[in-house]
């Protein structure tokens, strides 16, 4: 059975007790499709890995691909909860932005495997649920523009146009879901110190 070094623990509330049957498939299906990939697992995968029947993943999920969508519906959700959470606490430009670069950062290295399958197996999604998704990673981008905006307002980041610095932050983040390991060099919130860093003086911030 493949071992499920899962990181569901680190992007949802864990329920009280054992996980339930619906749970438990997540976690098989986060752990294979993120090694495997979506077309290589098959829905018999999901349920021995999950210690179940071979046709029990249907009392749950109609498709293995509504199970990815669900998996890559609830990261963005989480993606953009975690975004507007972020800038919250803080007034200024700067501070609003360190915030919102270091906790995104660091959600793509803690929830690396469920980032890697929002990322790089959402192709796989219906035309449906890609729309779905795609409203989500809009709102995402528009809540980034805001801010790199507001500090360009404020004259406090000198940079032209905020479209591009955003597209600067996303790819940072993001592109740490396909390389990281929890046995590498940097911790998550390491990586968050370091890319606040780098988009603040792309942003040609006052002191970067």
């Amino acid at each position: 059975m493949t071992e499920l070094r899962d990181d569901v623990s680190a992007t949802e509330e864990p329920s009280p007790g054992p996980p339930t049957s619906e749970e438990r498939l997540l976690r098989a299906a986060t752990t294979l499709f993120s090694d495997k990939g979506f077309e290589a697992t098959r829905t018999r995968d999901i349920s021995t890995t999950a210690g179940m029947s071979p046709s029990a993943m249907y009392v749950h999920f109609p498709s293995k691909e509504d199970l990815l969508f669900q998996l890559v519906r609830r990261s963005n959700e989480r993606a953009l909860a975690l975004v507007l959470k972020a800038v919250a606490p803080f007034t200024d430009p700067i501070d609003r932005v360190r915030a919102l670069v270091r906790e995104f950062s660091i959600m793509h290295a803690r929830n690396f495997r469920r980032a890697r399958i929002a990322q790089y197996e959402s192709r796989h999604l219906a035309p449906e649920h890609r729309e779905v998704v795609a409203e989500t990673r809009l709102q995402i981008r528009v809540a980034a523009i805001r801010e790199v905006q507001n500090g360009i307002d404020q004259g406090v980041f000198l940079i032209p146009d905020p479209r591009v610095a955003v597209l600067a932050i996303m790819s940072l983040a993001v592109d740490i879901c396909r390389w990281y390991s929890p046995d590498g060099e940097f911790t998550p919130e390491e990586l968050g110190d370091i890319n606040a860093d780098l988009v603040l003086r792309i942003l040609h911030a006052p002191g970067y």
